[in-house]
């Protein structure tokens, strides 16, 4: 079944209510934003009234008060009642405009500087300074030559002074090393030779030893020598019988005890008496108790003598020879040493004790490692030669070196140069026009040479015409003393010319420190010791302020800002006025439209609803 027209009709009429009411909602809401927009023009106009221009306060030359918008080429202009500032970057360099600059840059001093603003007037002083700069040209010229002459000679001298200053620092190095070793020589000496003096009354312990023992020459196998005997003749476990004699003996028997190696193994005695029982115990006693002294710093007395190979041909250290050769010394040859390894590159002494103990190690656990011959000399390597020093020979006493005569060789220090006297450049005073004026651009040419002083522009009286003569008279002039430019300490930049009449960006550019003030103020060095170039005398100094505390800087009403905001916020009201009244109207027109579509809306709605009641009635 098809829609009627009554249904289609009231669709029709649903959707423009939803869009009357959705065109209703879209006004309102820009009503709305009217009043944000009302809001923010009030708060821009607000802020107009609010704003300040920074303004130069002057007096013209006649004395009259004027402001003017702050600029840098106001800031820049001459005025003879204004005072001076400068603008100056955060480099520390002075904002000048392309002319200031382009007059410095074609000045090679102060007095063509001054020329470029008819300044300077000329004076006979200016020949004589031109003669003098040449006399000076020429002097000077001299003085580089001699300069370099000298630069020359002095490079010599101090290759010559060095080499003699070395000379001598290495002999005296030499002999201080000679001291420095003499007095640990000495150190030692009086340590040993006090050890002497206490032993070398008491009975010559080796002799006792050997006269017992006997030596390799003169053991006999009888006796107390009957152990050593044998052992030399290849039963080497004899010799543990004399060694139990000399570890800790307590002069009756010995004992089994338990000692450490210098390998880092236990070994035990077995007390054995051998074929020494009851023959010389108390030598040996007085051996064994020689073995245990020490010394007052708690180290053995009594150490081996530090030959281990051996031989007759001077002192080795078969610890040391393992290592030079690139490897770990064996077991065997830690016990045969008369060394020991303190692992800092170092080695010390061997006790007699520990040497002892060690071959105890060697000939109970190892004999099968040593063959006969190597086991001999060991054993004669000990009787021998490290039991003699059981008795303390008198130590030879070091020898004083003798100090070294200066210098260490033939010839005195070389003689120094003499420095030739540089001559002074000539100066002279500029005569000037405008005292003023001249002191103004005198200050500017200062700080644009990299000086933060400046010298003063005097007034001097001068007479002239002859004295008592009608024509005399008095005449004041202006002078200042020249100054040369200096390249290398040029400290200026050039002001973008669009910048120079911008008032808005410079107060911008003060406000937030892209450039800071400088003001140029007068100095006496008597008072405050400030020097300015080339001349004691009263000066001017460029010195750092805040803008805002300058006497001729200002802030007032920027009535022309106030002026653009009022007009631009009167038309912004009209503006919000005139879409205000067309939004009402809209609305006004929609609320008419809506009641007539809600009335037809229910007439249609009631039309429907009998339609369909007569419909069901006729089919009941």
């Amino acid at each position: 079944m098809g829609m009627s027209a009554s249904q289609a009709r009231l669709l029709s009429l649903t959707t423009r209510l939803t869009n009357n009411e959705f065109r209703a909602q879209t006004i309102t809401n820009s009503k709305l934003r009217l009043a944000d927009k009302s809001t923010e023009a009030s708060q821009e106009y607000m802020d107009a009234l609010n704003s300040q221009k920074m303004v130069y306060n002057f007096y013209n030359d006649k004395g009259q008060f004027s402001q003017q918008n702050m600029t840098a080429a106001m800031v820049y202009t001459y005025s003879p009642l204004k005072n001076q500032y400068a603008l100056v970057n955060p480099s520390g360099k002075i904002l000048v405009s392309s002319e200031d600059a382009k007059n410095f840059e074609n000045s090679k001093d102060l007095k063509q500087f001054l020329e470029c603003y008819d300044l300077y007037e000329s004076s006979s002083s200016y020949d004589k300074y031109q003669d003098d700069l040449q006399k000076y040209q020429d002097e000077k010229n001299k003085y580089d030559s001699d300069k370099a002459q000298y630069d020359s000679d002095k490079a010599k001298y101090d290759a010559e002074k060095k080499a003699y200053d070395d000379a001598k620092k290495a002999h005296m190095d030499k002999y201080n090393e000679e001291m420095r070793k003499y007095r640990e020589e000495m150190i030692q000496y009086q340590i040993d030779y006090q050890e002497w003096l206490n032993s070398k009354d008491a009975t010559d312990l080796y002799d006792t030893f050997s006269g017992a023992v006997g030596t390799s020459d003169s053991a006999t196998g009888s006796g107390a020598s009957y152990c050593y005997y044998h052992a030399l003749r290849g039963n080497s476990g004899c010799y543990l019988h004399l060694l139990n004699h000399i570890l800790d003996f307590d002069g009756s028997s010995p004992k089994s005890q338990t000692y450490q190696t210098s390998a880092g193994k236990e070994v035990t005695t077995n007390g054995s008496t051998g074929g020494m029982s009851g023959y010389a115990d108390a030598t040996m006693k007085e051996v064994s108790d020689a073995l245990n002294e020490t010394n007052e710093d708690g180290t053995p007395s009594r150490v081996c003598d530090g030959d281990d190979d051996l031989n007759a041909d001077g002192k080795q250290n078969i610890l040391e020879m393992a290592k030079n050769e690139g490897r770990q010394p064996t077991e065997l040859e830690i016990l045969r040493s008369d060394y020991i390894d303190n692992g800092n590159g170092t080695y010390s002494l061997k006790s007699l004790k520990q040497k002892a103990i060690d071959m105890y190690y060697i000939i109970q656990q190892l004999r099968g490692e040593i063959d006969t011959d190597d086991m001999k000399n060991m054993l004669i390597n000990f009787t021998d030669g490290d039991m003699k020093k059981l008795s303390l020979p008198e130590p030879p006493e070091p020898k004083q070196p003798v100090m070294p005569d200066i210098p260490p060789f033939d010839g005195e220090p070389p003689e120094a140069p003499k420095a030739p006297k540089e001559p002074q450049k000539p100066t002279y005073e500029l005569t000037l026009k405008d005292k003023d004026k001249s002191q103004w651009y005198t200050n500017l040419w200062h700080m644009m040479n990299g000086s933060e002083t400046a010298n003063l522009v005097k007034a001097l009286t001068e007479q002239y015409g002859e004295i008592g003569s009608s024509e005399q008279f008095d005449e004041t002039i202006f002078v200042v003393a020249n100054a040369d430019k200096n390249v290398l300490k040029a400290n200026y930049e050039i002001f973008d010319d669009n910048l120079l009449n911008n008032s808005s960006w410079l107060q911008f550019a003060l406000e937030h420190g892209s450039v800071s003030l400088r003001q140029a103020q007068y100095s006496d060095p008597t008072e405050d010791s400030k020097k300015t170039p080339e001349i004691l005398a009263q000066g001017v100094t460029w010195t750092s302020i805040v803008h805002t505390s300058a006497a001729d800087f200002s802030f007032v009403d920027d009535e022309v800002a106030i002026a653009k905001a009022e007009v631009k916020y009167k038309n912004a009201l009209n503006e919000i006025e005139y879409k205000d009244k067309k939004y009402d109207q809209d609305l006004k027109k929609l609320d008419t439209e809506h009641n007539a579509l809600e009335t037809e809306y229910e007439s249609l709605k009631s039309v429907i609803s009998k339609n369909v009641e007569r419909s069901f009635k006729a089919f009941s």
